[in-house]
């Protein structure tokens, strides 16, 4: 079980170092206006169930095999309720990653941009085909976020050629694209959900 323990203080220190190259890099680099699933955005989504993941294990690890059955009994329970704190947190974020993870936006609402790329084919220009209508766009966010421990919400873009889906991995706060969309006339429908599942 000190594989266990071994693998939380790498991932403590990695994400301490992670956190300290983006502070640094963040003074010295510009507004970006590209967005997509960077392996950065994922680890901070994730940093909480997997911590939570691995000191349950570290911390159950060692009764799952023990000689008495209370023991067992008492550190399968610990690895159960762990496993249910991380466990909606780790599969929202899993369909968001399969939804996104070949998506980038362009988005810059000083300069009156936004874009979509699937697998870097442009699949939606406002400036081109319009903006979405008349069905209003879904805003699904979490009624109760501090249940994943990060926002996970997305924007559901209805187009002829078929929905797009934003979600969280890609544009971390949807706020400033939905002020964006509502200063243009778009009906924006925010739903509320237990979880923003897609």
């Amino acid at each position: 079980m000190k594989i266990f323990r071994s693998l939380l203080e790498a991932a403590v220190a990695l994400v301490v170092l992670l956190g300290l190259a983006r502070w640094v890099l963040g003074i010295f680099s510009k507004k970006t206006t590209v967005y997509h699933p960077t392996p950065t955005r994922q680890l901070a989504l994730l940093t909480w169930p997997l911590l939570a993941v691995g000191a349950g294990l570290a911390a159950a690890g060692p009764g799952l095999l023990a000689p008495t059955a209370t023991e067992r009994w008492l550190a399968w329970g610990l690895l159960v309720a762990v496993l249910a704190l991380a466990g909606p947190a780790l599969l929202l974020h899993l369909r968001y990653y399969t939804l996104n993870a070949a998506t980038t936006l362009v988005f810059d609402p000083g300069g009156g941009r936004l874009q979509v790329a699937l697998d870097e084919v442009l699949a939606y220009d406002p400036a081109r085909q319009g903006w979405p209508g008349p069905t209003p766009i879904e805003w699904g966010r979490c009624r109760w976020p501090g249940v994943f421990w990060r926002r996970y919400e997305y924007l559901r873009l209805p187009l002829p050629e078929g929905d797009i889906i934003l979600t969280s991995l890609v544009l971390p706060d949807m706020q400033p694209l939905v002020r964006y969309l509502r200063y243009f006339g778009v009906a924006v429908a925010e739903r509320r959900r237990g979880w923003a599942w897609v």
